[in-house]
Formats: structure tokens, C-alpha cells, sequence
């Protein structure tokens, strides 16, 4: 006997009257039950349940372990960037001491010989440490590459993990609704209304609402963005670039180090170059080589995607026909794809909020 013809019956046997509530036997309950398992669907109390709900919970128990790691690998690269702009600062500071002692030379020179060789003595010094900082800045630098990699390859995992969890959501919030659409189902539904409480109106969010809320909270903090790129003349790409929050096209480049901006371009952007910013030797396309000086931008942004203090390097103003170019300073702040055929730049970044945190 079907549930449907179970639960007709024993509404016909009851000889019940409109607006008596029928309460069916364990016989038609457990037909009504068997209904439900086919259709990926429990009762649970009040309320229904969908099988697949237990080991969906696994998946996103998971996905909050891998977010602490995650946490815990970006604190890391905090940690490793804090380093790194201590020793920044310490050069910094360092070079200017060396700019205050060359003046003080300079005024006694001639004129005291103890002052002059006192002063002498105190520039070794001062260069001695900077040359030795600069050996540990572009250690810590190794360092911060490494760590980093690391994080945007967590990064691009954790996503992934995420935006798979949804895929099942998406199918089984699909598989559900056809379901429930299943006379068969409907029937059940209504015995287990009748015996337990069941809401009769229900659907497959309200099935999974549970779910679909916590994996939300887990896609709240997923950033990924496809951008557009131009094509230049010469086959670039290029896009729009916000610098210190001045709008600039550059190419993208990622096989550039750097940022790299022509003078005039650094100009335009307002970016100082500070007198002790360090000389970086650099080799143009064309295999001509040129120096550049090594500052760092407040603040970059393509898309939704913003980086503050980011190394770049202003080149002299004999190469007035360079291009700007976006280089991994900024990019590897992300896990980034270069897609040459589709003209597009993926970015990807999980927020660090958490990380960040004391």
C-alpha cells in the first residue's frame, strides 16, 4: 500500500469530520518516512531535514579549520612585513644620520683636525650599519616572497573550498525543489504535518537555511575579481591603476619585480623622491640598462583590490618613453592570473581581518 493510499484510508476509515486533525499509524508514518529517504529528505523533530545535511556540515567544519590555518599563515606574513619595515625604518633613519654627519664634516674640515677624524669615524660606523641592514632588508625581503606564496596558494585553496561548497548548495537547493514538487512527497509531508507538525509550506531554502547562512559567512570575506585588460599597439595589456588617488594606465607586467614609473608619470601622481631613496639598477625591454630610485606608494588599487605601502621604483628622466608598468610588488600581494588570451587579470584575496586582529 502507497503512503497515498495508507493515508486516504485511514482518513476514510476515521470518518472524520472537516476541521478534526487526523493523526496517522506508524505503518502509514513509516511508508511516509520511506518517501522522504527517497527523496534526499528527513524529518527531524519539527522541522525537515535534508540527508546530504550532515556531510555537508563536515564539509563546512572543514573549510573552519582551514580558515584558522589560513589565519594563522597571514599573521605570519604580517609579522614578516612588520620586520621588514622596522629595518626599513632603521636604514631610513640611518641615512639621514649619515646626511647630518656629512654637514657636520663639511663645516669642520680644515679647521679641527679631532672633530673632523671624530666625525669620520662616526660615518664608517653609520655606513657600516646601513650596508649591513641592506644585507638583512634583502634577506627579510626573501622572506616576505616566501611567506606570501605561500599564503596566496592557502588563499586560492580556501576559496576554492568555499565556492565548491556552494556548487553543492546550488545543486541540492535545485535537487530539493524538484522534489518537493513530487505528489508523493506532498502526501508525506502531510503525515508528518498531521502526526508531528510539520509545516506543511515548506521549501528548499528553508530546508537549508542552516547551511546556506553559515557558508555565507565563510563567502562574505572571499574577494574575486576579473578585470578587463586594453591591448596596446605592441600587443600590452594595460589597465586602469590608482596611485595615492590618482588614476594611471599601466601595463601589466609580471615579470617586472617592481612598479616601475617613468619621472614624468611619478610627477604627475605627486610621488616624492626622497633624496636618500636607494638607487636600484634596472634593465629596460630593449636590454638598455638605466637606474631607477626605490620609494614606496601609499596606496594602490585595480578594481576592489587595494595595497598600501608598496615598493616601486621611479626611473631617471632619461627614459621618457617608458611605460608604467604594474609588477609584482603589487600583484603578489594577491593570487593574481595573467590570462593573455581572454585579456583578463583574476585577483583573489581572503580578508585578513582576523589576522590583523591583537
Amino acid at each position: 500500500m502507497s503512503v497515498q493510499t495508507a493515508a486516504m484510508s485511514v482518513a476514510d476509515d476515521g470518518g472524520l469530520s472537516p476541521g478534526i486533525q487526523t493523526v496517522y499509524s506508524e505503518a502509514v508514518v513509516a511508508k511516509a518516512d520511506a518517501v522522504l529517504k527517497d527523496a534526499g529528505l528527513r524529518r527531524s523533530g519539527k522541522a525537515l531535514q535534508s540527508t546530504e545535511a550532515a556531510e555537508l556540515s563536515r564539509v563546512l567544519s572543514g573549510i573552519t579549520r582551514s580558515r584558522r590555518e589560513l589565519r594563522l599563515e597571514q599573521k605570519k606574513l604580517l609579522d614578516t612585513q612588520t620586520k621588514l619595515a622596522s629595518i626599513e625604518a632603521e636604514i631610513s633613519k640611518l641615512n639621514r644620520q649619515d646626511g647630518e654627519l656629512n654637514l657636520q664634516l663639511a663645516r669642520v674640515a680644515g679647521l679641527d683636525v679631532s672633530s673632523n677624524n671624530r666625525l669620520v669615524a662616526l660615518i664608517n660606523a653609520t655606513r657600516t650599519q646601513i650596508s649591513e641592514l641592506r644585507k638583512q632588508r634583502t634577506a627579510q625581503q626573501s622572506v616576505v616572497r616566501a611567506v606570501r606564496s605561500q599564503v596566496n596558494q592557502s588563499e586560492e585553496k580556501y576559496a576554492e573550498s568555499v565556492f565548491q561548497a556552494r556548487k553543492r548548495i546550488t545543486d541540492l537547493t535545485q535537487a530539493i525543489t524538484e522534489d518537493l514538487q513530487d505528489p508523493k512527497v506532498q502526501i508525506a509531508i502531510d503525515v508528518m504535518h498531521a502526526n508531528f507538525d510539520v509545516p506543511k509550506e515548506v521549501d528548499a531554502m528553508s530546508i537549508l537555511r542552516a547551511l546556506d547562512n553559515r557558508l555565507r559567512d565563510f563567502e562574505k570575506e572571499v574577494f574575486r575579481e576579473t578585470i578587463p585588460l586594453d591591448v596596446g599597439s605592441n600587443g600590452s595589456l594595460f589597465t586602469m591603476v590608482s596611485v595615492n588617488q590618482q588614476a594611471i594606465r599601466m601595463v601589466i607586467d609580471s615579470g617586472a619585480t617592481l612598479i616601475t614609473l617613468p619621472a614624468d608619470a611619478a610627477a604627475k601622481l605627486h610621488v616624492t623622491v626622497p633624496d636618500d631613496a636607494p638607487v636600484v639598477p634596472l634593465v629596460l625591454a630593449n636590454g638598455g640598462k638605466i637606474n631607477g630610485r626605490r620609494v614606496v606608494l601609499e596606496t594602490v588599487r585595480v578594481g576592489q583590490f587595494e595595497a598600501k605601502d608598496v615598493e616601486a621604483v621611479v626611473l631617471e628622466p632619461i627614459a621618457a618613453n617608458a611605460e608604467p608598468l604594474l609588477g609584482l610588488s603589487f600583484l603578489d600581494r594577491y593570487k593574481f592570473e595573467l590570462d593573455s588570451s581572454a585579456k583578463t587579470l583574476g585577483l583573489l584575496r581572503i580578508d585578513e581581518s582576523d589576522a590583523k586582529s591583537p
